[in-house]
Order: structure tokens, then sequence, then C-alpha cells
């Protein structure tokens, strides 16, 4: 089966997302996933798709690369935080062809989460967008369980479940519970490696892997075949794969495009 790729932003973070819609299309990805919505971390760009020029130059690129617009991120929901302002990002992702958004919750009071994710799902409903939940260790939900449950909860025919590799082994996931999940309640998965040790959410190392020091596929020490084999046949197939020190010595190019070869050779020897 003929797999499809995008490149995620956080492998290559920082980058304009022309430009990222540029270096997917040469490194040979089929697809490109941007942040057009910040998480307001210490020193990130903003690169909203309300800001007309960014939108004309990501449009631009894209008609000009012909690489189709996968999915966006990231639709936080949080205390002081109204999802409602992300609607123009939605409206205008989706007038560039976007399918998917992303959110995650970084709150403990569940009967909020539960109403903006809502909110969120309606908003993107309205454009034909399906929102993508995604659950980590760090997070307000934590598990796949935790997921599954506010999905249920929240009733929204357009609200998937999202498997990160990371994410998913830091959670405990393995594929006989993947198997037992639906196929229809999933949505698309970040591909990466990393270090077999889950460290306590307050270790640096929590945050510090997720956002700098993910391996290639096989490099590191997750089973990321269970994972795959256990979710099964997904639209598509996002690299998200940060990692500072290989950028250093690579370069964008250079790292995103391994990246990808390696996740090719490593799903094909696979039998994925």
């Amino acid at each position: 089966m003929n797999q499809i790729f995008s490149l995620a932003y956080l492998t290559v973070p920082g980058t304009h997302p022309a430009d990222l819609v540029e270096l997917a299309a040469a490194c040979g990805y089929d697809g490109v996933s941007p942040r057009f919505i910040s998480m307001r971390l210490p020193g990130e760009p903003d690169f909203s798709l309300e800001n007309d020029e960014i939108y004309r130059s990501v449009r631009a690129a894209l008609e000009r690369t012909k690489l189709p617009l996968m999915d966006i991120e990231l639709a936080r929901i949080g205390d002081g935080i109204d999802v409602r302002s992300y609607e123009k990002n939605l409206a205008r992702a989706a007038e560039l062809g976007a399918k998917y958004v992303i959110s995650s919750v970084w709150t403990e009071n569940r009967g909020f989460a539960l109403s903006q994710l809502q909110t969120l799902c309606g908003l993107a409903a309205k454009y034909r967008l399906l929102v993508n939940l995604e659950f980590m260790s760090f997070s307000g939900v934590r598990t796949p369980a935790e997921a599954r449950d506010i999905i249920r909860l929240a009733g929204q025919p357009n609200l998937k479940l999202m498997i990160d590799c990371l994410h998913a082994h830091r959670a405990g996931v393995t594929q006989a519970m993947l198997e037992a999940v639906p196929r229809e309640e999933f949505g698309f998965v970040h591909l990466c490696d990393g270090p077999a040790w889950v460290p306590p959410v307050d270790h640096p190392d929590m945050t510090g892997v997720a956002r700098s020091r993910r391996s290639c596929l096989g490099e590191g020490e997750i089973d990321v075949a269970g994972l795959l084999r256990g979710a099964g046949k997904v639209p598509y197939y996002s690299i998200e794969l940060p990692n500072s020190a290989a950028m250093d010595t690579l370069g964008k190019f250079g790292h995103a495009r391994r990246c990808l070869n390696i996740a090719r050779v490593f799903l094909k020897e696979s039998g994925l």
C-alpha cells in the first residue's frame, strides 16, 4: 500500500509556513502540516493565517508546488482561551485545502474542556474539518482512555483520536490496546521514535525529548511498528520529529529528507 507522508512543523520548528511547503516538496513529502495557531512558547514565531501576507505566501507556495495542505495545529483548549478565536485560521486553512486540525487539552477543568471541544468541533464542521485530539503525558488529557472518554462525551462526528508514537509509548499504549479501538475513531498518526525511558512529568526530559530530541524510526527504542499495526490503516502519516542536534548537523533540508527516507524504509521493512 502506498503511504502518504506529511512534513510537520515541529520537525523543522520556526520555519515560515510558505518555506515549510517548499521544503516538504523539495524533500519528496506528499503533504505539509504547518503550525498556524501558535502555542505561545518562548521564542515561537506567530504564523497565523489571519496575517494576509502569510496567507498569500502560503497559498502561492501550495499552488507552485502542487503539494496539499494536510492539517494545521495547534487549536489548544486551555484556561483563558476561547476556541472561537481560532475561526479565521480554520476558515483560511480550509480554503487552502486542509482536512484536519490538531487539538490538545491544557486544563484540569473537564467540564470547560468538554464544552470548548464541542465548540471547536462545531466551528471545524462549518469548514468540513476533522478535529484530531492528541493525548500527552504532560497535558490535561494524558492517555488514550482519557481521550476516548472525552471524545465519547463530546459526541461530535468530526472528532477523532490522534496517535503520536512518542506520547503513546509514554502512556503505555500497546498494539493490542489500539487494536481494540474501532478503526473509525482514528485520525492520522504522528511518526517518530524515541527513548524507552518514560521520565516523570516534572523531569526536563518530558518536554525536552518531545520538543527537541526525537529519533528517526528504528533509531530509538519505541515499538513503532507495533503501534502502527495496532492503529491499522490511517489517512496518512505526519512526520513530527524534532531533533535539534540533527538540525545543527544536517540543516533543515538534510534532516527533513532523512526523516522521510528512513520512515519509508522502516515501514517497508516492517511490512506496513
